[in-house]
């Protein structure tokens, strides 16, 4: 990394080197000292750490026309409710039956996930989502950030996990998120900060948000225009935060270096998702010690004119998990890796007068990896009138549904080996998707 780009990231990031008190020769002979100590720590790590990665489908995803019901009273009612959204017959991807016998397939544009499904590579997890479902995306959201339906909590869960896992790490590239500049409320920890990277190969701004960032502005303000006992103590800690977010650069600079492309995967450069994951396999290859990474999509708040945007995030979605996972297979990493999908709700069940639809209630998600054992959990949502909420039009979460926080809990104990208790505040079924 040259000086100048060092110097514009500074200017990006809205770090001075100079108000916390190093000249920038000593600041940067810190950082190159610093980054070249964690790179070899982190090469050291087992080989068979697990890697989580996460892809969020922002907006709230049709999943009645992601994964559709082709028989008993759900495929009729699916038609009747959908006069100009349900997708043909002749055009659904089977995949089998799920836990009450009815069989249910994939949108077509899902063909590339829908191989990945055939392989025993995909678990279709069905009907999820939470008591009593608050359809506003920002409480939604922060439900699924944080796996608390009461809306209490600022940590999420997986800057929870963080905390209990890697209480003491200097590793700055524990977790990763990729979804734009602002650190998404999942990643939020108390003691480990995250960075959310615009982008690893073009755009060096980042931040990391710990819930206290508020307070830590404030301090650092007033011990940078006041006197006081302990301001050199205050300039130390503000050095550690732009040390930290400098040498999460340098690393991911000098560790994407380690990643060729193969001319065999092509990531789409029309793909928004795919060019992330492509992304996250440069950050995975350069073996940094990262065992979260975050990625979004966004557009699937569809009230109106729905089918073709639907279409085409979905095949986006499709494309991307399969390119990425035909990656992790060239790098060696398709065992370790585990992915999942989220949304914050469903849609409702009957289509509105914009040929759309509105917010609804559970949906189905998705787990992917060489680890996962693929198949069907769970039964399709019931469409009969006694089986949705009154007045809504939106399935009820019921006892054929699947509370989110299943997911995480078999995510935090099968593949991180955690005792999801402590972190999600209770206890949850635990699902039979993982081979560990």
């Amino acid at each position: 990394m040259n000086k100048t780009t060092r110097r514009e990231f500074i200017k990006r990031s809205g770090m001075t080197v100079l108000s916390v008190g190093l000249s920038q020769q000593a600041f940067w002979r810190h950082v190159r000292a610093a980054s070249e100590s964690v790179l070899t720590r982190a090469a050291a790590l087992s080989p068979t750490d697990r890697i989580l990665v996460v892809i969020q489908m922002d907006g709230g995803n049709d999943g009645l026309n992601t994964v559709i019901p082709l028989s008993g009273s759900a495929a009729s009612l699916y038609r009747q409710y959908r006069p100009t959204l349900a997708i043909p017959e002749a055009n659904i991807l089977p995949l089998g039956e799920d836990a009450a016998g009815t069989l249910i397939g994939f949108h077509p544009n899902l063909l590339p996930l829908q191989r990945l499904y055939e392989q025993g590579h995909v678990a279709v997890v069905q009907s999820v989502g939470y008591p009593n479902p608050n359809r506003s995306h920002f409480a939604s959201q922060d439900i699924w950030h944080t796996a608390d339906p009461e809306g209490r909590k600022r940590t999420g869960w997986l800057g929870d996990y963080l905390d209990v896992a890697f209480p003491s790490s200097d590793n700055p590239l524990l977790a990763v998120s990729l979804a734009g500049t602002r650190l998404p409320l999942t990643l939020r920890a108390e003691h480990v900060l995250v960075p959310a990277i615009g982008s690893v190969v073009a755009n060096y701004q980042f931040r990391t948000q710990p819930p206290s960032d508020h307070q830590n502005k404030m301090r650092a303000f007033l011990a940078l225009n006041r006197e006081t006992a302990s301001e050199h103590r205050l300039r130390e800690q503000i050095q550690l935060v732009a040390l930290d977010a400098v040498e999460s650069v340098e690393m991911l600079q000098s560790g994407i270096q380690r990643y060729t492309s193969d001319p065999t995967i092509v990531y789409n450069t029309q793909n928004r998702l795919a060019q992330a994951l492509q992304q996250v396999a440069q950050i995975l290859a350069a073996r940094l010690g990262t065992r979260i990474l975050y990625v979004s999509l966004g557009g699937f708040d569809t009230h109106q004119s729905q089918a073709t945007p639907h279409e085409r995030l979905l095949a986006y979605l499709s494309e991307a998990i399969a390119t990425f996972y035909a990656d992790l297979v060239r790098l060696g990493l398709d065992d370790r890796v585990l992915l999942m999908t989220w949304s914050e709700f469903g849609r409702k069940v009957v289509e509105n007068g914009n040929q759309g639809t509105d917010h609804g209630t559970v949906s189905p998600q998705f787990l992917i990896g060489t680890r996962v054992k693929g198949g069907i959990v769970g039964e399709h949502p019931s469409l009969r009138a006694e089986d949705l909420n009154p007045g809504l039009g939106d399935p009820k979460f019921s006892v054929r549904s699947i509370d989110f926080r299943s997911i995480y809990a078999t995510i935090l104990e099968k593949w991180f080996l955690v005792d999801s208790r402590e972190i999600l505040g209770g206890a949850f079924e635990l699902l039979d998707v993982l081979q560990v």
